[in-house]
């Protein structure tokens, strides 16, 4: 009896632990993703604990790649190996290594592999090498597998990637190469050069190496390279490796040898025209030189200036830039002195960009020049370097330049530091020549300077119409609400409509700094009236800027009772409102409008303020819905098709497909449907599976092949679970029945009673419940209508609407309810809006925020359900988070573990669309 019972005891402890450690596994797994750095913290402890076998088995369940989603092992094991190389874990690290390198020889998928070397890249020191070893010949991995030898960087990584490199070929040798390189290991100099000359790719890589490992053993190699390139940027990157070589020896402490190089690169260079190489040797040698010497590089620098090149001076300046000591400035400067005007202004350029104080006397000096080009640089110079102790010479400019050098000069005033800048400015504005005084009164509106309009408005009147044209130009910076009955009196006056815009603008800003809108839209109103009809329109674009109900309901009637020119301005004014509230103006104007042209105006207008506005993406769908129901021409669908494909939510897919079958717009729908489903690997079920194959169908041209490559990956990667499928056809009842009684009466029925009460209800439900153009409709007669199938855990879409004073709501579970009511039944309580879990006493039962449209605007409900809790998505905004739903029927007991789903009869009428469920694991 023993011989049998204690190897059973044996073999049950094995099976056991195993039972255990998958227990264990699960949890972890089930943790991921990590929300802190706490919890990931804890998982990684967890998977220590595990020990080298179970995290053996975790690596184990690693599937091919394509065949499972391998995410959350992914994120387990990197969370865990980044965290155990943190100080005081090294035993858990040497584990890690152990169970990797186990894991590696019974994983077979290249991907896998992969990630396992990239994890003891991480982790790996000298214990790891043997194993990364191993792949080094294989062309996949060996990539992988030297950058974690590379990174151990340890005498024992560097000479085994040296052991192979006389065994490895074709990639995995370049592998090889290019990590002995970034090692810096100079014992492999010799063996990477005698590989030269073999094939080009395989210089490229050794040159590289070459240039990083910088022993000057191999100086005369990688100089006869670059030479056999012409010092040019061939295949073999010869030349740009060679001077990463004389960089790296210059870094690697020998200076002269690095100058020695640098300079001759520098002649051969020249010698050949090789532009791009000789600037390279003149950045080698500045900063080499810079290092050891000091200010020596300086002097190749400005010698650099004799060059005929503007390029290579140009590059010659720019490197002077991070040398320029008292010392350096002082040689600059004197070089300066000595230069032709194209370099004089070259240097002054450069002192300016460097804000070299001490050059500020040259810079004011080269304004008086002969040469236009040395006074352009001194005008940004002088400013660059002086600021304000250069306006008095920046304004004399103002008065004796001519177009381009007033024009640097208004450049170098607009971003003058000084708090006098203004009070000089504004003061030789009246005198100045008519071509300088637009760019100072540019000046003047740029710095907001409101205390010097009155200086400004008198060229309102001037004969120079630039001057006139830059003074209404900055009427909107200069004016404040002291000015607004000037500017009411001015627009009124006003016969020219850039002027007439000017003074609109103008306004506009004034009134946008109240904080009162209302008393602003009042003044506004009270001057419009004043006018006469063809004026009032020219306030429109003012009340759009106001934007509140006052101005709406002004403009809204002066279209509904306006002439064509009117309405015309009215729509132009609503498309440029202020804030989202014109919208269902704009909508109501893009349906019924008879003018083809004012109809598409405002429908546009609808949709850009649509899409540009803060809505949720769920609920820019269903505005977006309703202007598909106002479009009448193709390029107006097509429009908003595209717009709605920016939303990347299951509503606004499930819409998009129903265009799939239509000629004219089917290619915009497939391409939204691709990219709406493409965008969330929970989108998917047979539906979503049909529409994309119907948009690989419609695809052609263009990315189509590639687009094809990615849905079907996305197919053929979707769960195997049903995932979302309609709870409603749009064409009938069926899946659906009528109320029989609760989920505790129903189940004390028997079989018999309940078929016949069911039979009953079912009568009853089709009298209340119908469909009608897709929409499932419930007349406000009748009792609640259900699902046949019963649900535990599940998320839901669905939209919904209701008439004035509705009352509706979904049970789940057979049990009230996620709420559906009009907000403005203050005397039950609506006020707080739909979405919350109105039957709740034990739990929160109130909506986290009001989320409701208006009545008999659709509104779209995401619900999801998950053990007992409850969440709530209204609109696109979250309304309950994760509450428990309390059991209506028996509040001793938890929620029903599985029942039915009810749409809620409540004597109004309701309208439900585009109801789809899935069903979550358990």
């Amino acid at each position: 009896m023993k011989k049998i019972f204690i190897p059973f005891i044996f073999l049950l402890s094995i099976s056991l632990a195993n039972a255990q450690t998958d227990s264990r596994i699960s949890a972890i797994l089930d943790k991921e993703p990590a929300n802190n750095a706490a919890e990931l913290n804890a998982n990684a402890t967890a998977v220590a604990n595990l020990g080298e076998a179970g995290i053996i088995n975790l690596l184990a369940m690693l599937q091919p790649n394509g065949a499972a989603d391998n995410t959350k092992i992914y994120d387990v094991i990197s969370g865990f190996s980044y965290y155990i190389t943190q100080t005081g874990r090294e035993a858990w690290r040497a584990m890690a290594v152990k169970a990797y390198s186990k894991a590696l020889d019974k994983i077979t998928d290249p991907y896998n592999e992969a990630f396992l070397i990239s994890q003891l890249q991480i982790v790996g020191k000298d214990d790891a090498v043997s194993t990364l070893s191993r792949y080094l010949d294989d062309d996949k991995l060996c990539d992988p597998a030297a950058r974690a030898l590379v990174k151990i960087n340890t005498p024992f990584s560097k000479n085994t990637l040296l052991r192979a490199l006389a065994i490895v070929k074709g990639d995995s040798r370049l592998s090889v190469v290019e990590a002995l390189g970034d090692n810096h290991f100079e014992d492999a100099a010799k063996k990477i050069s005698a590989l030269l000359g073999q094939d080009k790719k395989l210089d490229k890589v050794s040159l590289y190496a070459l240039a990083n490992i910088a022993s000057m053993s191999t100086s005369k190699q990688m100089a006869a390279a670059a030479e056999k390139a012409g010092f040019t940027y061939d295949e073999t990157n010869a030349t740009s490796s060679y001077v990463l070589f004389i960089a790296n020896v210059a870094k690697g402490g020998d200076g002269p040898d690095g100058v020695r190089m640098a300079r001759k690169l520098q002649a051969n260079a020249l010698l050949v025209g090789q532009v791009q190489t000789h600037i390279a040797a003149l950045k080698l040698l500045t900063e080499i030189l810079a290092d050891i010497y000091d200010d020596r590089s300086m002097r190749w620098l400005i010698e650099a200036m004799k060059d005929p090149n503007a390029q290579y001076r140009a590059a010659a300046l720019k490197f002077a830039g991070p040398y320029l000591n008292p010392g350096a400035v002082n040689s600059w400067l004197k070089e300066l002195a000595h230069s032709d005007a194209t370099r004089k202004a070259e240097i002054i350029t450069m002192l300016g960009n460097n804000h070299v104080q001490a050059a500020l006397p040259s810079a004011l000096n080269g304004l008086k020049s002969a040469d236009k080009n040395v006074i352009l640089a001194s005008i940004k110079a002088s400013q660059q370097i002086g600021q304000d102790k250069a306006l008095n010479d920046l304004l004399v400019i103002m008065k004796t330049g001519d177009t381009d050098e007033i024009t640097a000069a208004q450049n170098a005033l607009l971003v003058m530091k000084g708090a006098n800048v203004v009070d000089k400015v504004a003061k030789a504005l009246p005198d100045a020549p008519d071509q300088a005084k637009p760019a100072l009164i540019a000046v003047l509106a740029a710095r907001k300077a409101h205390s010097k309009i009155d200086i400004v408005t008198p060229l309102l009147n001037s004969s120079d119409p630039n001057a006139r044209a830059a003074a209404y130009g900055a009427l909107d910076q200069l004016s404040g609400a002291d000015n607004l009955n000037q500017l009411f009196s001015l627009l009124a006056s006003s016969d020219k409509p850039s002027e007439t815009a000017n003074l609109q603008s103008a306004i506009i800003s004034v009134v946008g700094q109240a904080k009162d809108k209302s008393a602003q839209s009042e003044a506004v109103l009270s001057q419009m009236n004043k006018q006469p009809v063809d004026k009032q329109l020219r306030y429109f674009n003012i009340l759009a800027a106001i934007g509140d109900r006052s101005s709406l309901k002004a403009v809204s009637a002066a279209y509904d009772k306006g002439d064509a020119a009117t309405q015309k301005a009215a729509v132009t004014a609503l498309t440029q409102w202020a804030d989202i509230s014109a919208s269902p103006v704009l909508l109501n104007i893009s349906k019924t409008a008879g003018d083809t042209n004012l109809q598409g105006q405002a429908l546009y207008g609808y949709v850009e303020m649509i899409s540009k506005s803060s809505y949720p993406d769920d609920e820019k769908v269903i505005y977006l819905r309703d202007a598909m129901e106002a479009a009448q021409t193709v390029p107006q669908k097509k429009m908003i098709l595209e717009e709605i494909g920016n939303d990347k939510t299951f509503p606004a897919l499930v819409f998009v497909s129903k265009y799939l079958d239509d000629t004219q717009l089917q290619d915009i729908a497939a391409d939204d449907v691709s990219s709406i489903a493409l965008s969330d690997k929970n989108f998917y079920g047979e539906d979503v599976k049909l529409w994309l194959n119907e948009a690989m169908q419609i695809k052609k041209g263009g990315d189509s092949d590639y687009d094809k490559v990615a849905i079907r990956k996305f197919i053929a990667e979707m769960p195997n679970d049903p995932g979302l499928v309609p709870l409603f056809n749009n064409t009938d009842l069926t899946g659906w029945k009528g109320l029989v009684g609760n989920p505790i009466t129903r189940a004390k029925m028997d079989a018999q009673t309940l078929a016949k009460e069911q039979q009953k209800a079912d009568s009853i439900m089709r009298k209340g419940w119908y469909v009608k153009e897709g929409v499932l409709n419930f007349s406000g007669d009748g009792d609640n209508i259900c699902t046949v199938k019963q649900y535990r855990n599940f998320e839901m879409y669905v939209d919904w609407k209701i008439e004035s004073k509705g009352d509706a709501g979904i049970y789940l579970r057979g049990s009230p309810q996620v709420q559906i009511w009009d907000t403005s039944r203050v005397d039950v309580g609506a006020q707080v809006g739909s979405g919350g879990l109105y039957n709740n006493q034990a739990h929160e039962s109130k909506p986290l925020k009001l989320a409701d449209n208006a009545i008999g605007d659709w509104n779209t409900f995401h619900i999801i359900m998950k053990d007992d809790k409850v969440t709530v998505y209204f609109n696109g905004v979250l309304v309950v988070d994760s509450v428990v739903l309390d059991n209506y029927w028996d509040r001793k007991l938890p929620i029903f573990p599985k029942e039915q789903i009810e749409l809620q009869a409540h004597g109004t009428h309701v309208y439900y669309r585009d109801i789809y469920l899935r069903e979550l694991p358990e």
